[in-house]
């Protein structure tokens, strides 16, 4: 599952960098994290969850499933497509990702989904130790999301088990700050925002993926 935010209103520290604009970057953040989580082996179904008509219209286009955010929350629109994947398949593990992960290797996001399966509730923390980007439940009823400021805290005390075992720095590495971009972009971004890097007037580091 991915949730994602309107593209106009996503990524508000990004909007310094005088690269280009955080809407553009946030769209491309995006379609490369649907594309990678499309392109990953163990992952049988996606689900995007969004209010942006953009957003739902590429990810039906690829073959997702949308599911409309009305706004009250991430954590509120994560239960309520839950819910949904629930009457789908609800004996099927399910996996919530960030959808601001442009270096996101499907490898890696595959390594990580296995050692997951292994508990009825898993996350892997991100880059910077605090929060979260991947929460999983071996059942979507027991997905219990708790994103947002200081979601590593929460989600283990929620009773989710810390994924330790793995690197992953594809996975781990969502993008809010300019450092973060400019880290992403020496791990090496996908073609939608590398893209945006190769029009963009200034660009955040010199390597590509």
């Amino acid at each position: 599952m991915l949730p994602v935010k309107p593209f106009h209103r996503a990524k508000s520290r990004l909007a310094t960098w005088p690269g280009t604009s955080r809407e553009k970057l946030a769209h491309a953040f995006f379609r490369d994290t649907l594309e990678a989580v499309l392109g990953t082996a163990d992952v049988a179904h996606v689900i995007v969850v969004t209010g942006d008509r953009e957003a739902g219209a590429e990810a039906r286009s690829q073959g997702a499933t949308v599911v409309y955010d009305p706004s009250y929350g991430l954590n509120a629109a994560i239960r309520m497509a839950a819910s949904y994947a629930d009457t789908l398949a609800g004996r099927r593990p399910i996996a919530v990702l960030t959808a601001d992960l442009p270096a996101l290797r499907s490898t890696e996001l595959n390594d990580v989904l296995a050692s997951a399966a292994t508990h009825d509730q898993a996350f892997l923390a991100d880059h910077r130790g605090e929060g979260t980007t991947l929460l999983s439940a071996s059942r979507p009823r027991w997905l219990n999301p708790a994103f947002e400021q200081g979601s590593r805290r929460r989600h283990r005390h929620g009773g989710a088990v810390e994924i330790t075992d793995l690197q992953a720095p594809s996975v781990r590495l969502d993008v809010d700050t300019l450092d973060d971009l400019r880290l992403a972009h020496r791990l090496g971004v996908g073609r939608h925002t590398r893209a945006v890097f190769e029009s963009a007037v200034q660009l955040p580091s010199t390597s590509h993926r």
